[in-house]
Order: C-alpha cells, then structure tokens, then sequence
C-alpha cells in the first residue's frame, strides 16, 4: 500500500470527506484553511502527487506518524537508492525560463550513483554520475534532448552539487553547464525521494510524466 492509499483508507475510516481532510491538515499545519485543497487530496490519494512537505501535517489530522502514513521511506542503512522526482529550470534564449520534470532511478553502490530517468518521464533523457561524501552529492550531468523537440536532439553536459537533508528524502543543489553558443549557465536542481523500491511494477508506475 502506498501513501495515496494509505491516506484513502484512513480519511475514509474516519468519514471525513476530501475537503474534510484538506482543512483539517490545514489546521494541523497552523495555515490558513484555503492552504491546503480538496483537489491536492485526490491527487496524492491517486498517487500523481505526493505529499511531501504536507505529510506531517495530514499524518497529524488523521492522527497518525509521519513515518506510518509515508510507508515508503530510504532504506535504513542510509541508502539512496530508489525512484527520485527530479526538478530543475534553465533560461532558454528562444523560450525565456523553463523547467522540467523527471522521474529518476537511483542505485547507490558504494560512494557512487548512477542516476538515470525514466524514458515515459520526459521526451528528454538525463542521466547523472555523482559521488556521495556524507551529505554531499557531486558529479556531473547529461541531458539527450528529443531529435522530434525543440533543440533538435541536442546534447548538454554540466556538473551539479546537491546537498542531501536529514531525513533522506530530498536533496538540493546548483546545476552549471554550457549552452549552444557556449555561454556558461547555471540553476538550481532539486530532487525528491518517491520510494525505495525499483521493482519492475514501480518502474512501470513512475514510468509517467510527473505532474509540476
């Protein structure tokens, strides 16, 4: 069971409606009441968001922990590996700021990860090449760009430092890299955990464009 469904079984055992749950997480979390909508509920109960910074505060209104409501945390001995939401934006000459979205695979061996997107994620390819040093993430990074898109199948390289959290489930950090013309650019980059298991049903349903 994942947490979409964990959070379904649990609002529905207490009778509360979608709305329900949205305002009382809102209360939870100290919020306005409008912070936090019924449509943001459907979407993590379906499973095309997750809750992420809204975990505890839903846990708390539905009177359960954060680690039970999650289920889906990093392994215990600390590794990354799992299935990763990748976010990063870049300011494009002809389309001004963009960003974009991946689903990731991670496999941790050793100091080292071998970080790849799903194909059905993006119609571009990112793969990453990082050494892990405590909390520190560094190495580089490829991006394939889809010969049907718009820079044509364009290839990009860069280097990328992110900073893991605590808990294991996010990592933030800077992008740099070179575009067409040469001009050195840089970005933030974040990733986001989604879950630890790479099994060929996860992969299959990560295998999708994650909603921004």
């Amino acid at each position: 069971m994942n947490v979409g469904e964990r959070i379904r079984e649990r609002r529905q055992q207490l009778g509360w409606s979608q709305e329900r749950l949205a305002i009382e997480a809102c209360r939870a979390a100290g919020v306005s009441t409008d912070s936090l909508g019924r449509q943001e509920i459907y979407r993590y109960e379906k499973g095309t968001r997750t809750p992420r910074d809204w975990l505890g505060p839903i846990a708390q209104a539905l009177g359960m922990s954060a680690q039970t409501l999650g289920g889906d945390q990093p392994a215990d001995n600390g590794s990354l590996s799992g299935i990763w939401r990748s976010e990063y934006t870049y300011t494009s000459t002809g389309k001004g700021e963009v960003a974009r979205y991946h689903f990731m695979v991670i496999r941790e061996v050793g100091n080292r990860l071998h970080v790849e997107s799903l194909p059905g994620s993006n119609d571009s390819s990112v793969f990453l090449d990082l050494t892990r040093d405590g909390q520190a993430l560094t190495g580089t990074w490829t991006e394939r760009t889809s010969v049907a898109g718009y820079y044509k199948g364009a290839v990009y390289h860069g280097a990328l430092q992110l900073l893991v959290e605590l808990t294991g489930r996010s990592a933030t950090g800077m992008w740099v890299g070179f575009d067409k013309e040469f001009v050195v650019n840089s970005g933030p980059w974040s990733l986001y955990f989604e879950t630890a298991d790479t099994s060929r049903r996860a992969l299959s349903r990560f295998n999708r464009s994650p909603t921004p």
